[in-house]
């Protein structure tokens, strides 16, 4: 937000934002290329060879938990689901939860899995 020049506040600096990057930035260009297989939709979603901690599948929007053991432990980071209900949930749903539908985009040609 840009500061005001009636409205200051003393203790957050003023910034020019007219070198910034803006609403036309092509994001895309920023934006991870994963290397290995999304646990709950499969697809190559998932950068650093799956050892990616708190990263986000852009598809089904599963949490990576690093500290799960197997398939039906709960997970604290996908709101205590296990693996195979985010599983189950993804193919009802084409989300981990329902309500995380609008948060999730299509598969990109290049992550469909080649086995």
């Amino acid at each position: 937000m840009k500061n005001e020049e009636n409205k200051t506040n003393k203790y957050v600096p003023k910034i020019n934002y007219d070198d910034t990057t803006n609403c036309e930035h092509d994001i895309e260009s920023d934006i991870v290329v994963g290397n290995s297989p999304c646990p709950c939709c499969e697809f190559i979603t998932i950068p650093n060879n799956g050892d990616a901690l708190a990263y986000i599948c852009p598809v089904c929007f599963w949490e990576m938990d690093l500290f799960i053991q197997s398939n039906v432990e709960s997970s604290d980071r996908n709101h205590g689901l296990t693996l195979t209900e985010a599983r189950k949930n993804y193919q009802s749903f084409g989300a981990v939860l329902p309500m995380l539908k609008k948060s999730c985009r299509q598969p990109k040609e290049y992550e469909y899995p080649t086995k």
